[in-house]
């Protein structure tokens, strides 16, 4: 696998002239086992360690591993033994920037290759000189996939990531390694630098320690392998997990067991005590505990059910706290019921359905009377649930918290009576809406100029249908008075009779005569002649049948048209009318007339021997119209040549007798 025996940091040294001929890629360290397949990361704290005897060639300290696709990712520590500019970021097409750095110093660095190639250019990035810290220090670097790039981290801070077209390692197990690169021999000393807390992150993004550490000493990819790899790696004491690697090692065999942590207890919980796994010593006890609730706001919670383990000296059975014994590989399953609160309200009367329901479960809902009355006339009735349901009781699945409140709206009744006619609009109404109340039938005829009828509401309105906003309880009686009949005789303006199709009274149509009751002023606010609304404002009254007379202003118009002459001419003319209407005449002995025009409005265009005049009439303003023809211009012209000839005769006359 390319993690054992790839290492890319060659191509950093690789820049420089003095490493043109390196041929040696010397590998040693841990590498995880088959519980690490499938990751997606890993991570391992490293020692920053001087290396003062550093003649040729760079020394990495680093974690990676192989990708599913055949692609290779690392991220770690170098140090180079010749100062100079170094590429500090590169992709497959070019370096962007580069960056000086001095001999001996440590920097952090990425790197990775695209899959299934052994490229020689080199891909990732390199810290500023010194950026991996003082010889001591201890450092925490890690990579991980997620949302489609894989992350590169010094000490849980991002300094890169790349998309390498997979988000797993397959079956490839991470490794963490020491690395004398690009060396042209095995005689550098390298100083032991420590390996702590080497992990991986699993396929749902949690993070574990290696279970099981296995060692490897070997070779990088195209390393030359003519000499003995000298480096070796091993355990401190006998802490689990913490390994150097270096010069003056052990050199164990390839897959040498470097660390067990012994039995996994697995706690699967999707609340109270996450998700944990973690490795104990065989036959040890260990205590498991879950809350019996767990509230976790916005009327959420979930109640312990029981646990369902698995592994010998496993637990499975409803207590939330007790003792097992590892004596296997144990996985422990915490049971819940995930729960919402319901809560039900009503602002009258009595709601039922509030409480914990479990998640999924119907909630049935209701309230227990639709129709409060506080008195006769003010009553509060059901109108909808606030999810919308308009009926009194419901059901609801129980998938998520809710409040649920009935509302109610208030209702006042509207009384309406009459000793006539027929009353339409009494009734309960919502506060704040609308409410119509009407008469109809209500005239009685008592002769041929006398009925009684609707005057007005008791409330004063005198509409027969009457609209108001319902605010309170209303009662209203009809009232009713005598009429007179009122004939009305219309004339124009020189009093001659004219009949209108309709008369307006307060804005209301009649024809010739109206019902209207005494010593009460009605106006007259137009009428409908000659296919026009003609408005008025003439009011009247009556103290009993009467005939009431109204002028309208209907003019006649008569229009002349003469030449400069006086000569009468008869031009051909276009009328229009303010009804709109318009008409083509043709004048008599030069005239034309109109008879009742309204407001004596007309527009005329006369035309004549070619030319044609406006004109325009109102209020019975008259029209004469002269037209200045082509003859005319002949005979002034022709008057005006023979006055020339007789001016001009005289004043030969006048020289002559000189």
């Amino acid at each position: 696998m390319r993690g054992r025996d790839a290492f890319a940091i060659f191509i950093l040294a690789s820049v420089l002239i003095y490493s043109a001929n390196a041929q040696y890629w010397f590998q040693f360290g841990a590498t995880g086992d088959q519980i690490t397949y499938h990751n997606t990361g890993a991570a391992v704290t490293i020692q920053t360690v001087a290396q003062p005897y550093l003649e040729n060639g760079s020394i990495g300290f680093w974690t990676g591993e192989n990708l599913a696709n055949g692609a290779f990712i690392q991220v770690g520590y170098v140090i180079e033994n010749q100062s100079g500019n170094y590429p500090s970021y590169c992709n497959q097409y070019n370096c962007t920037s580069t960056a000086y750095i001095n001999k001996g110093d440590a920097e952090w660095f990425y790197e990775y290759f695209l899959p299934n190639s052994n490229s020689s250019t080199f891909m990732g990035a390199i810290g500023p000189d010194g950026s991996a810290g003082p010889d001591g220090k201890f450092n925490r670097y890690s990579f991980y996939y997620s949302n489609g790039v894989w992350h590169f981290l010094l000490n849980g801070n991002q300094i890169g990531t790349v998309d390498l077209g997979t988000g797993s390692s397959g079956s490839n197990a991470p490794v963490a390694f020491g690395e004398m690169a690009n060396s042209t021999g095995a005689n550098t000393r390298i100083l032991p630098v420590i390996f702590s807390n080497f992990s991986f992150y699993n396929s749902a993004g949690e993070v574990y320690p290696v279970p099981h550490g296995y060692s490897y000493i070997g070779y990088g990819v195209g390393s030359d392998k003519a000499l003995q790899n000298p480096y070796g790696v091993s355990e401190i004491g006998s802490r689990i997990n913490y390994f150097e690697a270096g010069s003056g090692l052990a050199q164990p065999n390839n897959g040498y067991q470097l660390w067990d942590f012994g039995y996994y207890l697995k706690i699967i919980s999707a609340y109270g005590a996450k998700n944990s796994t973690a490795q104990f010593q065989a036959y040890s006890s260990q205590q498991i505990s879950e809350p019996k609730y767990v509230y976790m706001g916005n009327g959420t919670r979930a109640v312990f059910e029981g646990w369902s383990g698995t592994g010998a000296g496993s637990y499975t059975g409803p207590d939330n706290s007790t003792t097992i014994s590892i004596s296997s590989n144990i996985t422990e399953n915490a049971n819940w019921q995930l729960q919402y609160l319901i809560n039900v309200n009503s602002s009258y009367g009595a709601a039922k359905g509030a409480g914990w329901y479990n998640a999924g479960s119907m909630v049935n809902y209701a309230v227990d009377n639709s129709t409060y009355y506080y008195n006769q006339t003010t009553r509060y009735v059901f109108q909808n649930w606030s999810n919308g349901n308009n009926k009194p009781s419901g059901s609801a699945y129980a998938n998520s918290p809710f409040n649920i409140s009935a509302t109610f709206i208030k209702e006042y009744y509207v009384n309406a009576s009459s000793k006539y006619g027929s009353i339409s609009g009494s009734g309960w109404y919502a506060y704040g809406t609308n409410a119509t109340v009407s008469i109809s039938n209500y005239t009685v005829k008592r002769s041929n100029f006398s009925q009684t009828s609707f005057y007005a509401w008791s409330n004063g309105s005198s509409d027969t249908y009457m609209n108001f906003i319902v605010t309170r309880p209303v009662t209203v009686a009809a009232i009713f008075k005598k009429q007179y009949l009122a004939s009305l005789e219309t004339t124009d303006e020189y009093g001659n009779r004219v009949f209108p199709s309709k008369i307006y009274l307060n804005g209301k149509a009649y024809n010739n005569s109206a019902f209207l009751f005494p010593d009460q002023t009605y106006n007259i606010t137009g009428v409908y002649y000659d296919n026009m609304k003609m408005a008025l404002n003439q009011p009247i009254s009556i103290t009993r049948n009467s005939t009431v007379f109204v002028n309208l202003p209907l003019y006649n118009i008569n229009a002349t048209f003469t030449d400069i002459f006086d000569n009468p001419i008869n031009a051909t003319i276009h009328a229009v009318f303010a009804n709109g209407s318009s008409e083509n005449l043709q004048a008599t002995d030069g005239r034309i007339s109109f008879r009742d025009l309204p407001y004596g409005m007309v527009n005329l265009s006369a035309t004549y021997g070619g030319i044609t005049e406006y004109a325009s009439a109102s209020g019975g303003t008259q029209i004469r119209q002269i037209f200045v023809s082509v003859y005319d211009i002949e005979i002034l012209i022709g008057i005006v040549a023979i006055a020339f000839i007789v001016y001009f005769i005289s004043r030969s006359r006048l020289h002559r007798g000189m």
